[in-house]
């Protein structure tokens, strides 16, 4: 039974108290918690995954989305600090790789890895405009990208009542650019060989943002590759949470 954190921010598809390691998910632009809900399975028993809840989307959707990290970073920071037991594995995809990088400077050491998914570098720029694009070019460009579910695209009505979002998460994307804060926390990269917004090179420049060790994964796939296989993501990040203790 999935049970929301006390602040909101935090949900937790599977509670699991007696875990030893707790792995926060955060979700890329115009996504939500639920997109990691089959995670619970995939991680195991002895990690207990809380998932970000952002303002705009899903149980928040009344809440309008935001357009600056820290809004989200440090209201998300406290969540995890009041609600979560140390030690803490933060996971983020595209948007959510940059927010939870944020996060963990934040933390400090209750942070014991950073995983970041399809996300430049912070210090790299975004990679266009795409949040000043209108609404029908906004919605070709996360089409391409494959993040637009196929029976989604025949209901513009809905369509256009999650663009908003997504173009505040773009714009909370492009206002990183530039960031070159170093964290003493190790990073995991991953990317896919085939993402038109993250390359393999862009994704390899996260080494440049830790002074505690980095590697990088590169899966088959585009921006999306998680949603191919994401069995083998949960691999390498239950490998992680086996370097930082669970067995």
């Amino acid at each position: 039974m999935k049970e929301q954190g006390t602040s909101g921010w935090l949900v937790r598809p599977r509670p699991r108290p007696e875990a030893a390691l707790r792995v926060v998910c955060v979700p890329y632009a115009g996504g939500g918690a639920s997109a990691f809900w089959d995670w619970a399975d995939l991680l195991g028993e002895s990690v207990e995954l809380w998932c970000a809840v952002l303002p705009g989307r899903e149980r928040r959707f009344g809440e309008p989305a935001v357009t600056e990290a820290a809004r989200i970073s440090q209201p998300l920071a406290e969540a995890i600090r009041a609600e979560i037991a140390a030690p803490v594995v933060l996971f983020g995809h595209s948007m959510g790789g940059l927010i939870a990088f944020d996060v963990a400077r934040r933390l400090g050491g209750q942070a014991e890895h950073l995983v970041v998914s399809a996300a430049k570098a912070p210090h790299l720029p975004f990679g266009g405009e795409p949040h000043l694009l209108d609404d029908d070019g906004l919605l070709g460009w996360m089409t391409t990208l494959g993040g637009v579910p196929a029976d989604l695209l025949a209901h513009r009505d809905v369509l256009g009542l999650l663009l908003p979002t997504l173009r505040a998460d773009l714009t909370v994307c492009a206002g990183f650019h530039g960031t070159r804060d170093v964290l003493d926390v190790p990073i995991t990269a991953f990317c896919g060989t085939d993402d038109p917004l993250a390359s393999v090179a862009d994704v390899a420049a996260w080494r440049h943002h830790t002074a505690a060790g980095f590697d990088l994964v590169v899966r088959p796939g585009g921006h999306f590759y998680l949603k191919d296989d994401p069995a083998a993501v949960t691999s390498v990040v239950r490998s992680v949470t086996a370097k930082e203790g669970v067995q």
